[in-house]
């Protein structure tokens, strides 16, 4: 009897256990056309939704809001959590290890 009420309770409980769902973790790379060669692929991350942007296509704000590019950006429900950018040499130097391992703790 204690079987079946722990099957029952099994079967009828709410799938949501703390899980994040996918969509609430965005990884955004914003590159210029000039420096297209040093994109990264972040196409193998995994538990968020990747995406791209030229800067050259975003708001006067934005542009002069990056400094370096490209820049890989984490968001979590719509806020920044992290931030790589590059450096001097236009190249950004991060790991997709790295990445998802900060994708991994949220």
């Amino acid at each position: 009897m204690r079987t079946l009420i722990v099957l029952a309770f099994l079967l009828f409980s709410p799938t949501y256990l703390g899980e994040v769902n996918e969509s609430d973790i965005t990884v955004l790379q914003v590159n210029t056309q000039w420096n297209k060669q040093h994109n990264i692929d972040l196409n193998n991350l995994m538990g968020c939704e990747v995406e791209f942007a030229w800067l050259e296509e975003q708001s006067q704000s934005f542009q002069k809001q990056v400094q370096t590019v490209p820049i890989v950006i984490i968001y979590h429900k719509n806020k920044p959590v992290k931030q790589w950018s590059a450096d001097l040499s236009f190249r950004l130097n991060v790991d997709l290890q790295e990445i998802q391992q900060v994708i991994d703790k949220l």
